[in-house]
């Protein structure tokens, strides 16, 4: 089985490989993020929006997403489609041994994180590696098995044609939110802090992420809430730490975007 992604705690210190797999209708309570680790995402099927800090793309079918350690990056999918993904991510010093080897193939990864459209086919043959890669107990045929997974990424990535160019105050507004989250944000205040109209911000971030200002943060805020409730911390005192000002806004905001209250929320999850 996939090893699930909370259990390498995005961001902690680990020295390994492992796949992770999604898939589903429900919301998927995620945000503009990085990890310490590469990541690939082929996404199986849905119709998704992938952002990284200079570059989007949005659309059907299978896609790689490539992304380096501390590479931003943001993926959303519709509801109305069954959203499927296979994540492998290795942290750099698995392949520490084969230094060399990474170098060459890593321009595949672009500055900023790459999308590439592929084929049903070849979305298939990367599928079977990432399972044989998950299946395989041995650490060097693992290795092994990744940089050929690698090279043939490295392939596709010749021929592709590029995303389109992302605003730079589209992902400016999505790292003030993150900064700000807890705060109030308004978004005329938003607008001026980013040089840009705020009729402007607010239709272009919609096209670009699939939401409004207001839903991104709400859905920022709910995603932040959620961990820190699973960590212990009670309502009161998340309402504040993640900008609902109080407990009853918090619980309204589950309730509308979730379905339930928090705590409620909190074990209906397997």
């Amino acid at each position: 089985m996939p090893a699930r992604l909370e259990g390498f705690g995005f961001g902690q210190k680990w020295q390994d490989v492992t796949t992770d797999y999604y898939e589903g209708f429900l919301p998927n309570m995620t945000d503009y993020h990085m990890h310490d680790y590469y990541e690939i995402s082929l996404i199986l099927s849905g119709d998704v929006k992938v952002l990284l800090s200079d570059t989007a793309r949005s659309g059907k079918g299978c896609k790689l997403v490539l992304l380096r350690p501390r590479t931003p990056h943001f993926i959303l999918c519709e509801p109305d489609m069954l959203y499927r993904r296979r994540n492998l991510l290795f942290s750099p010093e698995f392949l520490a041994d084969y230094t060399r080897d990474l170098q060459r193939l890593l321009p595949a990864f672009g500055k900023n994180g790459a999308i590439l459209n592929i084929e049903q086919s070849e979305c298939q043959r990367y599928l079977s590696i990432i399972e044989q890669i998950d299946s395989e107990p041995d650490a060097f045929r693992q290795k092994m098995l990744l940089l050929y997974f690698l090279s043939l990424v490295a392939e596709c990535a010749k021929t592709e044609v590029g995303a389109a160019a992302l605003p730079a105050f589209v992902s400016g507004a999505l790292d003030y939110i993150a900064e700000h989250y807890s705060e109030k944000i308004v978004a005329e205040k938003l607008a001026w802090q980013l040089n840009v109209g705020r009729t402007t911000l607010m239709t272009v971030f919609k096209k670009y992420t699939g939401l409004t200002v207001n839903e991104y943060i709400t859905r920022y805020r709910l995603k932040h809430a959620i961990e820190a409730l699973g960590q212990g911390e009670s309502e009161p005192e998340v309402a504040r730490a993640c900008g609902f000002n109080d407990t009853c806004n918090m619980i309204r905001c589950f309730k509308k975007h979730l379905g339930m209250p928090p705590r409620r929320y909190l074990t209906s999850k397997p």
